[in-house]
């Protein structure tokens, strides 16, 4: 029996896309069960919104880490297994033994700071393998793709946390922490299993001890720290680039009071158990994310701004109906629905800002730029569970979302200053310069 071909990224649109949604699922998996289940499985047995705050804002802190591992990446390969793929690799095999660890914690409440620092660790693992999977889609997605691959790339994660959160949110509560962190083990080994099969070009090796060599697509002189940090600092300050990135910034400082708020709200002042707000989640997570498919083609043809600011408004609208309908919130039905209408419009928000982040950057320095716009993405709404769990008391529930409200309403006026007209023009001058990079 012949030998199996090794699977070539570069050579396939239907793998690059099946590989990045795994990737991305895999991503998916801690969010699911650290920041979905796992809140909701504390809040009903005792803990407040300030100390659920307090573990979403530290857990979510190594996403930061993005703003360094990007230009490691850059400076620092092994291009005989590909310019990209030797990262993931070691990122997703950590992610692996850091649920594996987390499946150890004999009882979360009594050891929660151990908790903690293990999902400190599963979320560190996430962060670089999203910065390494991002950094070879940026290499290996031709432009015209990209509104398609961000689609599935998105489909992917809200698939991963969606199933993760109900699978996970069954085992807390019939087994314990541990049945759910080596079940989410075990969803990761898998996309690790799929890594291992696949190469980004022809003729690359699998390990650093197999046959192959590099691709010349994927060998680049080394660049230095300097080098590329002077590339950085002559395009991250360009005025669209901080468009989008103060605009999201505010999206996810808004994200990081919701996921703070909603397990609480959901458990002690709605009445869901801790098994059912998960299972809603990631229910309607699912469809959602199916949906979120057809965003792709929509901004290929129509642009990613538009969306992006139709996606805030109406995310918007539904926070404010939400906050002034109190009595309503009675009815479950009622709950759910809004629930629904905003994450679909949230998918539409996620997928755009993917895109126009992709759109600003600069292709010497693209990898570093992209990962430094996700980072303080991430890290804004690590920043806004921990501001949120000082003033989260006084707020009461309704001024809670009456704060996502006015973060949402300062999103969409600063995207809607968003033009890439001039941005272009300004990319193309630094592209002419004598030395620009």
């Amino acid at each position: 029996m012949p030998p199996m071909r090794p699977l070539v990224l570069a050579s396939s649109r239907p793998l690059r896309f099946a590989a990045f949604t795994a990737l991305y699922f895999a991503q998916g998996v801690p969010i699911g069960l650290l920041t979905i289940a796992l809140p909701a499985w504390l809040a009903q047995r005792g803990l407040g919104v300030a100390e659920i705050a307090s573990y979403q804002g530290i857990i979510g802190l190594p996403w930061g880490l993005k703003l360094i591992s990007g230009p490691l990446m850059d400076r620092f390969s092994f291009p005989a297994m590909g310019r990209r793929r030797p990262w993931v690799l070691g990122a997703q095999a950590g992610l692996t033994l850091a649920f594996a660890g987390l499946a150890l914690v004999a009882d979360p409440l009594a050891q929660l700071p151990l908790v903690i620092a293990l999902g400190v660790l599963v979320t560190t693992c996430s962060a670089l393998q999203d910065v390494a999977t991002d950094g070879m889609a940026i290499d290996l997605l031709p432009e015209e793709e990209r509104g398609r691959a961000n689609a599935f790339m998105a489909f992917g994660q809200a698939a991963g946390f969606s199933s993760f959160s109900i699978l996970s949110g069954l085992l807390l509560a019939r087994f314990g922490l541990g049945a759910a962190a080596l079940t989410a083990a075990g969803a990761v080994a898998l996309v690790l299993a799929l890594v291992l099969l696949t190469r980004e070009r022809p003729g690359e090796r699998a390990l650093p001890w197999s046959a192959g060599e590099a691709s010349p697509a994927a060998i680049r002189a080394p660049a230095s720290f300097a080098g590329i940090f002077r590339g950085l600092g002559r395009v991250l300050l360009l005025p669209m680039g901080l468009v989008v990135l103060l605009t999201e910034c505010f999206v996810r400082l808004r994200d990081g009071i919701a996921i703070s708020v909603l397990p609480v709200v959901a458990t002690q002042t709605l009445g869901f158990s801790a098994e059912g707000y998960a299972s809603m989640q990631g229910g309607f997570g699912i469809a959602i994310a199916a949906l979120g498919l057809a965003i792709g083609p929509g901004i290929d043809r129509y642009g990613a701004k538009r969306f992006f600011m139709l996606g805030i408004a109406l995310n918007l609208a539904v926070v404010l109906v939400f906050a002034t309908t109190q009595p309503l919130w009675g009815s479950q039905a009622y709950v759910i629905a809004l629930y629904v209408i905003a994450s679909i419009f949230g998918q539409m928000v996620f997928v755009s800002f993917i895109s126009c982040s992709m759109a600003v950057c600069w292709p010497p320095v693209a990898a570093s730029q992209f990962a430094i716009y996700m980072s303080l993405s991430n890290l804004a709404r690590s920043l806004g569970a921990v501001a949120f769990a000082l003033v989260a008391p006084q707020l009461g529930v309704v001024g809670q979302f009456y704060a996502m409200a006015a973060l949402l309403a300062l999103a969409f006026v600063l995207i809607s200053r968003f033009d890439l007209t001039p941005h272009r023009e300004r990319l193309r001058a630094l592209d002419e310069a004598p030395t620009p990079y």
